[in-house]
């Protein structure tokens, strides 16, 4: 009954568009995905929440968070365990956390590096910390597998924290499945909350990663089959929120000096994407081939064109 009165309101216009998504909220079991847009057209949520990654509804990062980013990248460069500089055996690493799409996500994306290990920078060396069950409300515990798995990766020989200065961050505010339909939590007030615990997990990381300078965040992919859609989508406020609050620079997001809180913080590339099927997924949650495939292609297009990634990222 819900699904044919948000279908007839459809045909009135989009005013009463933004309306059936408000309804929509109230009611994931019967939500349909197809009135949400992707968050990169920038189309207002309910009529007032601006949507589009950077402030302005925007896909691009303003050009004075753009310039502060490239000064923070110029400093980036292989470090030793002590986290001095050597330019021939030090190490830039790339720290990964998240749950167990980020996982997966992530070694594709991996195994895409070493297949084009002549056009990266030859210190630059990637570690995959994200574990599986650990979505952002374990991590923000600040204790547990994720930190222990980063522990073990950056305790090897020739590893130290002090050779972590990036961080990619893909997580998510839910759980696996959604078994009982229930709705969406309250918005926007469980997505400031989100964007709390983000600060929280990027603050500590600075603790414990001296030298981490940049930390690139994503949100999740589409997840109407487990029923948090659409939650998932609007995941994206969180980090929207978040990154405009340090290009706003707001007291607690800053990224040099002696005040310095958080790392740089950006964009990765948006995927949560309603057209995908259920081809897109093994079981309705994780990532089959094909959509491994797209992460992987827009990652590495967003990082091989970003000035921000240029210096550490890509071969001199």
């Amino acid at each position: 009954m819900v699904r044919e009165i948000l279908e007839q309101m459809m045909w009135f216009g989009s005013g009463l568009t933004l309306l059936a998504w408000a309804v929509g909220d109230a009611a994931s079991e019967d939500f349909d995905p197809g009135t949400l847009k992707r968050f990169t057209d920038g189309v207002p949520y309910l009529g007032k929440h601006e949507t589009g990654p950077y402030p302005g509804a925007t896909n691009e990062m303003p050009a004075a968070h753009r310039r502060d980013g490239e000064r923070v990248a110029a400093t980036i460069r292989p470090l030793d365990v002590n986290g001095n500089p050597d330019q021939t055996q030090g190490r830039i690493l790339a720290l990964v956390m998240g749950h167990s799409n980020c996982r997966m996500y992530f070694d594709a994306f991996r195994r895409h590096l070493s297949a084009h290990a002549a056009e990266l920078h030859p210190r630059f060396e990637m570690l995959n910390a994200a574990v599986g069950g650990q979505q952002l409300p374990q991590i923000v515990q600040l204790q547990g597998r994720v930190w222990d798995e980063a522990q073990k990766l950056i305790s090897a020989p020739g590893y130290s924290p002090k050779q972590v200065q990036v961080l990619f961050l893909h997580t998510t505010y839910h759980g696996a499945k959604n078994a009982n339909r229930s709705p969406a939590r309250e918005f926007p007030k469980t997505m400031r909350e989100m964007q709390r615990d983000l600060v929280t997990v990027l603050a500590y990381c600075v603790q414990l990663y001296p030298n981490l300078k940049i930390a690139y965040l994503t949100a999740d992919g589409f997840r109407h089959f487990t029923g948090f859609e659409p939650h998932v989508w609007q995941e994206a406020f969180a980090l929207k929120w978040l990154v405009a609050s340090q290009i706003k620079r707001e007291p607690g997001t800053e990224f040099e000096g002696d005040k310095r809180k958080l790392p740089f913080l950006l964009w990765g590339p948006y995927i949560w994407d309603n057209t995908w099927d259920r081809t897109y997924f093994t079981d309705g949650v994780h990532p089959a081939a094909k959509a491994l495939g797209i992460f992987v292609d827009k990652y590495w297009q967003h990082l091989t064109h970003d000035s921000v990634a240029k210096p550490w990222f890509t071969a001199p």
